[in-house]
């Protein structure tokens, strides 16, 4: 099969190639390709899969274990959302379980794992965990603990085969000898929901620290007389910083100030959905707890916001219209970006030999068609 006639985004750009797939990967890009199966893009836009690699779900349904309820099992939820993801664009999403509650974590690993493979949709990914071990006063709880390898050994069952990010607060007792630990795993180590300071954060990455979660949320900030964690992931070019790009998350202003400082292929997108995000404006009950969705963001009952509400399509034309980038910035930032910082190298970027993800969208980032390995699973028409 081939797809013609589209604006295909390669390596930062929009070119005029055409690109030929089957179920085995990309097989062909160029001109005058033949296939006898064609689709005609008719001018779209045509990306390689989404990765939504900080992801805690969506429609009232998340990726850290709950009891059963009006929803279904567990196992329904996510089933559920991995078939509606693709309706976004999104076609690989890394599961991210957060906060203390360390044995819902180790539940949710346990209950994720045999389903990774089950359902047709969205690729379950690898795991991203998030304020696990936080030093950030507001994510602090009576049963946070230090980072230590026992501890981490037992929440992922003493396996890290699929553990993609970890984070830490690197001022905490023990997270040096822990991103060690971490990097021997094959996992990186991630900052974040911290009040290190810099040089807490130089040293970590002196011992394997590469990433920073979605970049000034979860950080103190940034103060003239203080370097603390913010400055120095600006700083250490050995630092790949995650981004939400909706517009209100983070102000368009440090957008583009973390990109011009950072370099934009050392910067990458991501949603941070939850299990609140997607719901239409009004007040809803999510997990227990009253929640308020209005104007694109998730409201708590004391007026913090917990979450944007944007789905990733929904996100991508904010990066755009509100954030002001261009379509070949939102382009880079969350599709190869995701990819190349993550050192994914099978799926993520349209090239030959690389998964056949691909996903055709309008001008305004809405989908049209969603291809996962090779096969149409999501058609608007």
């Amino acid at each position: 099969m081939k797809i013609v006639n589209a604006k295909v985004f390669i390596d930062g750009h929009f070119t005029d190639n055409e690109v030929q797939f089957d179920r085995n990967g990309i097989i062909a890009i160029g001109h005058d390709l033949k296939d006898d199966e064609i689709i005609d893009a008719k001018g779209n836009y045509l990306y390689a899969g989404l990765i939504d690699c900080h992801n805690h779900g969506g429609w009232f349904r998340g990726f850290t274990y709950h009891e059963d309820n009006e929803l279904g099992s567990f196992a329904d939820r996510i089933e559920w959302l991995v078939r509606k993801l693709p309706q976004c664009g999104v076609t690989t999403v890394y599961p991210t379980l957060a906060g203390t509650d360390y044995p819902g974590i180790a539940k949710s690993v346990r209950e994720l794992r045999p389903l990774r493979g089950k359902y047709e949709g969205c690729r379950i990914g690898d795991f991203q965990f998030e304020g696990v071990y936080p030093s950030l006063k507001r994510y602090m709880t009576a049963e946070a603990v230090n980072p230590s390898r026992e501890h981490t050994d037992w929440l992922v069952d003493n396996d890290y085969s699929d553990v993609a990010l970890f984070h830490v607060s690197p001022d905490l007792e023990g997270s040096i000898e822990w991103c060690d630990y971490m990097v021997s795993k094959g996992v990186m180590p991630t900052v974040g929901n911290t009040e290190a300071s810099s040089d807490d954060v130089f040293k970590a990455a002196d011992h394997g620290l590469c990433q920073a979660d979605h970049m000034f949320n979860g950080f103190k900030a940034m103060h003239h007389r203080e370097a603390g964690a913010a400055a120095a992931v600006l700083y250490d070019d050995r630092i790949k910083a995650q981004l939400t790009c909706d517009g209100y998350h983070v102000n368009p202003v440090w957008v583009h100030i973390l990109i011009k400082i950072k370099g934009l292929n050392n910067v990458y997108g991501v949603t941070d959905m939850s299990s609140a995000s997607g719901l239409p404006d009004g007040v809803h009950i999510v997990n227990g707890k009253k929640i308020t969705a209005k104007d694109g963001f998730i409201y708590s009952e004391d007026g913090y916001i917990n979450s944007g509400n944007m789905t990733m399509s929904e996100i991508l034309k904010a990066a755009r219209d509100r954030c002001h980038l261009t379509m070949e910035e939102v382009g880079s930032l969350y599709r190869e970006n995701v990819a190349s910082c993550l050192n994914v190298t099978d799926r993520g970027k349209i090239e030959v030999g690389r998964k056949s993800d691909l996903v055709l969208m309008d001008e305004d980032y809405n989908v049209i068609i969603t291809i996962i390995d090779g096969k149409v699973f999501y058609n608007r028409d």
